[in-house]
């Protein structure tokens, strides 16, 4: 076989494995999750080529497997689909929400989904401080410490019964210096989408009356996100 034929055949073998892999995507598309048998049986693909490929999309955050042995889409999508015309995905809905927090409190807002044992950061927005908690769409901190870390633990199995105080306040917890509140938001089946969060310095956040503004703020943000995951397409 010559040179040219083995890379025919090498470049001919990638591009039916890309195929399956967004064979595999497509049939993710749907929220509930699937079992590896039935994302086999929807793509027309064996388990073990179906199992293979699941691996390497989660490697890489596209797919998810939740604590049932249920695949789902994973938030690598959400940070593909933060562009200026994206319609669809966490992060596209969020955005504005986040522009207009950040424009109001002077901080940093980001929005934050549970990723494996850490927080994925999927869409952010800085205020006006001259001293900020700079934040980068794509970048993990861990579930351990911090605001929205706190609300990935507290909150991964649901949305609480009753009116617990959902707000969650961390003073110099991963940094000296740095300062977060967070809510947690949920979605239409009270199933946990991930934290909203506002960040800043300790200094700012240590003021009684800054402080609780922020609280305020995150909390009706939080809310008003979530009415915009049930909002009728228009």
């Amino acid at each position: 076989m010559s040179k040219e034929d083995s890379a025919a055949g090498t470049s001919a073998l990638r591009v039916n494995a890309l195929e399956r892999g967004l064979r595999l995507l497509m049939a993710l598309r749907y929220d509930e999750g699937q079992k590896l048998s039935e994302v086999a049986r929807a793509t027309g693909l064996d388990k073990a080529t179906a199992s293979r490929l699941l691996r390497s999309l989660a490697q890489y955050s596209f797919v998810l497997k939740d604590g049932t042995e249920r695949y789902r889409l994973g938030p690598a999508i959400a940070v593909l689909e933060r562009t200026g015309n994206a319609t669809q995905g966490i992060a596209a809905v969020v955005q504005s929400t986040l522009n207009r927090l950040a424009e109001d409190t002077g901080e940093t807002a980001s929005f934050f989904v549970p990723h494996g044992d850490l927080r994925l950061c999927v869409a952010v927005a800085f205020g006006n401080q001259a001293v900020s908690h700079l934040l980068r769409v794509g970048d993990t901190l861990s579930t351990e410490r911090g605001a929205s870390g706190r609300v990935m633990r507290q909150f991964e199995t649901g949305r609480p019964v009753g009116s617990p105080d959902l707000v969650q306040t961390s003073l110099g917890e991963r940094d000296p210096e740095l300062a977060a509140v967070a809510s947690p938001v949920f979605d239409t089946r009270d199933r946990l989408l991930g934290a909203l969060s506002l960040s800043g310095t300790c200094t700012r956040y240590s003021s009684p009356g800054h402080l609780k503004s922020l609280q305020v703020a995150v909390a009706a943000a939080a809310r008003e996100i979530e009415a915009l995951f049930t909002a009728p397409a228009s």
